[in-house]
C-alpha cells in the first residue's frame, strides 16, 4: 500500500471549466490509486481561498471534500497541510470530514527514513516580501478582524488578492528560487529527515541530493502531477 501526495490545486481561480478539468482529472487519479492507497496527503492550496468562519464554508467546489470524505468513510487516511491561500482552517475538515490537519507541517515514517512534509511557503529566504506578508496574514488579530467584514465582500476581496500570490504557477521559477528549496532540503537532512516534500512553487521535481530526495508535488494548474511513495521509494508522476 502507497501513499499518495498532491499540492496546489487552487480550485476558484479562474473559470467554471478550467476547474470542472481539474476535478475530473483528480477522480479519474483516484479511481488509478483505487488499488494501492491507504494514505493521500494533500500539501495545501487545494483551494485558491479558504477562509472558514464559526458556522459558515465556502460553497464552490465541495464536490471534491464529498470526494475525500468517502476516503476516510472507507478507513483511508487524509492528511491536509494547511498552504498560504487555505490556512484559515477552523475545525471542520477534522469534525464533518475526518482528516488529519497540519498547520504547517507533517513528519511521516518510512522504512528508509524520516519525511518532512509541508506547504513550502516561506522557504527561500529571497522571497522576504511574502515572508513580511506571512507573519501578517497568520497573526490572529488581523484574522480575528476580517471575520468581522461582510462574508461576500471579503470572498471577493480574498480572491483579488490571492491571484497576486499565485504568479509561481505562471512561470518556471529562477534558478536561483529553486536552488533555495534544495538549500532548506539540505538543512532537514542535516537534522536527520531522508526527505523532504512540498509544493507551492508550482515546479514538479524529484531530485536525489547526497542519497536524500527533494521533491515537489507541482500543481493541479499546468502538470497535474503527484507522488507516489511505497517503502521509502518516491515516484514523481502526471495525469496527463
Amino acid at each position: 500500500m502507497a501513499t499518495y501526495f498532491v499540492s496546489d490545486f487552487h480550485l476558484g481561480e479562474s473559470t467554471d471549466d478550467r476547474d470542472r478539468r481539474k476535478l475530473e482529472l483528480f477522480d479519474r487519479f483516484l479511481r488509478r490509486v483505487a488499488g494501492d492507497l491507504s494514505h493521500l496527503v494533500i500539501l495545501g492550496d487545494l483551494y485558491d481561498f479558504w477562509f472558514e468562519y464559526r458556522y459558515l464554508i465556502p460553497k464552490h467546489n465541495l464536490s471534491i471534500l464529498f470526494r475525500l470524505r468517502e476516503l476516510t468513510q472507507s478507513g483511508l487516511k487524509v492528511s491536509y497541510i494547511c498552504g498560504n491561500h487555505d490556512f484559515w482552517l477552523g475545525d471542520f475538515m477534522q469534525t464533518e470530514l475526518g482528516f488529519e490537519v497540519a498547520a504547517d507541517r507533517l513528519v511521516l515514517d518510512s522504512p528508509k527514513g524520516k519525511i518532512l512534509a509541508l506547504h513550502g511557503d516561506g522557504i527561500a529566504p529571497s522571497d522576504y516580501k511574502y515572508r513580511l506578508l506571512k507573519r501578517v496574514l497568520r497573526n490572529r488579530v488581523g484574522i480575528a478582524l476580517y471575520r468581522q467584514l461582510p462574508t461576500t465582500f471579503a470572498y471577493k476581496l480574498a480572491l483579488g488578492v490571492s491571484g497576486g500570490s499565485r504568479h509561481y504557477g505562471e512561470q518556471k521559477p529562477s534558478e536561483k528560487f529553486v536552488a533555495e528549496y534544495h538549500d532548506f532540503a539540505r538543512k532537514c537532512f542535516a537534522e536527520g529527515y531522508r526527505a523532504v516534500i512540498c509544493g507551492h512553487i508550482h515546479w514538479p521535481e524529484l531530485v536525489e541530493i547526497q542519497g536524500n530526495y527533494y521533491i515537489n508535488c507541482g500543481d493541479w494548474l499546468n502538470y497535474f502531477s503527484y507522488v507516489r511513495l511505497e517503502n521509502g521509494n518516491f515516484e514523481l508522476l502526471s495525469m496527463i
